[in-house]
């Protein structure tokens, strides 16, 4: 059954327990809803003794006896397994490439190649993939067979990135070990948990369709921690969702926030939780022991970052505000960061806004303006979108599949441009790229002409 976390946890509290309990989506939100499961399970005092964590590469086989185990001092028991690939499979590495893509780009490196790794070796590759990934010498059939998606300029940059980082690192491919996983798993379910014991799992990616999903679902409860968006049913971070957290942290450490500078964080960390929190222990650590966090104090933590003046950038481009553009790039600059892969982000931004392009004058023509504000996008226009997009697989379709936030952000971005302007922006990019390659003109000099060319429309 599906469910949610604070039902399940009423639940519990009024003596329904279930065998087993699967949390899947983002990966903090997971943890943080097995983890009040736990409380809800074993009071906090008996936890030492009736609560075993474990790691799924290690642990697993001795699973069964785990669970009939029973604690010394009596009371329940329960077995936790985080980040299980026990889900995995060649059907959903699509879905594991575009979550190490977000924790690319949120500036997650760590958990971006986690599950670029684990993508790769559910695929069944070897190290070779990873240096000709690196290389950039993968062809189309190879992307999309090992990453379950079509070859995505916008993921280019990324994945000769994260490759080129794995090589460096002499980072190791796991072995496709899900279908043994799940094995093991269904042996648990199938010989039966004892009634006051509980299995808990979290996961960041799940195939429905496999086995063992079917038989937690019909044996216990399944919870999906996001907010689903899109046609395409994926889970994304809720922007209430994320305020609340910047709340309950800066509440835990006894200090208030203003409500502009909770929006600035959350803009910031593009909803990724783990960003999130990242960001919101620096702005505490920055504020000491003054009682309350101001925007001010947020723009200060945050401005230094070199992910927040890639973010000041794109940002710009969408606000077609030339000044701000430009002050971003040179703070790149002065952090020496590589002109290649801030090239790309630009146009990475540009891409998008032309399917939000071809989105206004198809689909919602005279429905938007750049001063909408993000509650009446919700209620009026992404309904609207939703529902000219059924059975479409084009422009609009593509925004669906991405966040609402961001989908409204390009959607405001592209009123200020024409069509002509974005086709010509990317022609604009190509043309720098080549500069840049062949010309031996200061680097700063063609990259400050392309953002002016491109926000001027020239």
């Amino acid at each position: 059954m599906a469910e949610t976390i604070q039902k399940v946890v009423s639940e519990i509290t009024r003596g329904t327990r279930h065998p087993v309990y699967l949390l899947h989506g983002d990966e903090l939100l997971s943890k943080d809803g097995a983890k009040a499961i736990v409380d809800a399970l074993v009071p906090p005092e008996q936890q030492t003794l009736n609560v075993e964590v474990i790691t799924e590469d290690r642990d697993l086989a001795s699973l069964p006896v785990r669970l009939r185990t029973l604690p010394l001092l009596g009371g329940s028991k329960v077995v936790v397994v985080h980040d299980s690939k026990a889900f995995v499979s060649k059907q959903n590495l699509g879905d594991l490439a575009k979550k190490s893509l977000q924790a690319w780009q949120a500036g997650d490196a760590e958990r971006a190649l986690r599950l670029f790794l684990q993508a790769v070796g559910a695929a069944g590759e070897g190290e070779g993939f990873l240096e000709r990934a690196g290389r950039g010498e993968l062809s189309d059939p190879e992307w999309e067979r090992v990453l379950g998606m079509e070859e995505n300029p916008e993921a280019e940059p990324w994945l000769r990135e994260i490759a080129g980082r794995a090589v460096a690192d002499g980072a190791a491919i796991p072995e496709a070990t899900g279908a043994g996983l799940a094995g093991i798993y269904e042996d648990a379910i199938q010989r039966g948990i004892p009634g006051n014991a509980s299995l808990v799992l979290t996961a960041e990616v799940v195939d429905q369709r496999r086995v063992l999903f079917k038989r937690i679902s019909a044996a216990g409860v399944v919870i999906d921690c996001g907010v689903r968006t899109g046609r395409t049913g994926e889970t994304q971070m809720n922007p209430a969702r994320s305020r609340e957290k910047i709340r309950e942290m800066v509440a835990a450490a006894g200090k208030t926030i203003a409500g502009d500078a909770v929006t600035s964080v959350v803009e910031r960390t593009g909803f990724s939780m783990r960003a999130l929190e990242s960001e919101v222990e620096k702005i505490l650590l920055y504020v000491g022991t003054r009682p309350a966090i101001t925007p001010a104090d947020v723009m200060e933590v945050l401005s230094n970052s070199r992910d927040s003046s890639i973010f000041d950038m794109t940002n710009a481009l969408g606000d077609r505000d030339a000044a701000r553009a430009l002050r971003a790039l040179r703070g790149l600059l002065a952090q020496r960061e590589p002109i290649p892969p801030t090239l790309g982000r630009i146009a990475s931004e540009i891409r998008p806004l032309i399917f939000a392009r071809g989105a206004l004058e198809q689909k919602l023509e005279g429905t938007l303006d750049p001063g909408m504000a993000y509650g009446t996008f919700q209620s009026r226009v992404l309904p609207r979108l939703q529902k000219k997009v059924e059975g479409d697989d084009g422009s609009a379709a593509k925004l669906l599949e991405m966040h609402p936030f961001r989908a409204f952000n390009l959607l405001k971005g592209a009123t200020r441009y024409s069509l002509s302007e974005l086709v010509r922006a990317l022609e604009a990019i190509h043309e720098t790229d080549l500069a840049l390659k062949s010309s031996g003109s200061p680097e700063d000099l063609l990259m400050e002409r392309l953002l002016i060319s491109i926000i001027g429309g020239e």
